[in-house]
């Protein structure tokens, strides 16, 4: 006696429409774990520039807060000073090529890395933009820190303060009235046409991109410092 059996299979058809809807699935899954980790990795890149940036504004206005300038009598004009002292020590002195500035003055901040100092705590503080030294591409923050006052922060391998550098500028304030406030752009206190004054206040803003997306608008960290040390033109310092 024969029992026939009724056999049920796939066809050929159902089994390319599943393999199409899997793939479907499978590549919808895929792609949304991969935005889900670029959004991540962005967020991580975002926040460790943010932290560098941060550091980066914090360190120098503990350092222009900590300035360091020399009042009347000791401060002379250059014409006044000593042939072989032509050059004041305590020069606050900031320049720019319109892209990144640089600025030197004198700090109580010193940060003695080497250990104690008998020369004391008061140092010579640089800022300036470089090249890293391992990828020309990037520009880099550098700080000069030395107590050497006359000769130190005349190199350019100082420590990095932050990389990924597109913009660094300063711009300078003075008044001797609120209603007479000015600007500047570049600023050197042994400037005959500033009356060799300092600034009141210093106004920073440093631009960092991500070297991951480049063509994106870069994070800007901007603030102002009031100095508690000025030096009015030809005047007493308040």
């Amino acid at each position: 006696m024969f029992i026939l059996v009724d056999k049920k299979a796939f066809t050929l058809i159902e089994v390319l429409i599943a393999v199409f809807l899997f793939g479907i699935v499978m590549t919808t899954i895929f792609g949304a774990y991969v935005q889900v980790f670029f959004t991540v990795q962005s967020t991580e890149n975002d926040a460790l520039i943010y932290e560098m940036g941060k550091n980066a504004m914090d360190r120098i206005i503990m350092d222009l807060s900590s300035i360091h300038i020399t009042k009347p009598p000791i401060f002379k004009k250059p014409d006044a000073r000593p042939e072989d002292d032509e050059l004041d020590p305590y020069q606050f002195l900031a320049e720019s090529d319109g892209d990144f500035a640089s600025l030197r003055f004198v700090s109580h901040a010193h940060i003695a890395i080497q250990g104690f100092s008998p020369e004391g705590g008061i140092a010579q503080i640089k800022y300036y933009v470089t090249e890293d030294d391992q990828d020309a591409d990037n520009m880099v923050i550098r700080r000069c820190d030395d107590i050497n006052l006359k000769e130190g922060c005349d190199r350019f391998d100082d420590p990095i303060l932050c990389d990924h550098v597109v913009g660094f500028h300063l711009s300078f304030v003075y008044y001797e009235k609120e209603e007479d406030i000015e600007y500047f752009e570049q600023w050197d206190s042994d400037d005959e046409e500033l009356k060799y004054a300092t600034p009141r206040a210093v106004e920073i803003t440093i631009q960092l991109s991500d070297p991951d997306r480049p063509s994106e608008i870069p994070l800007t960290f901007k603030t102002g410092v009031t100095l508690p040390l000025y030096r009015l033109k030809d005047k007493k310092v308040m």
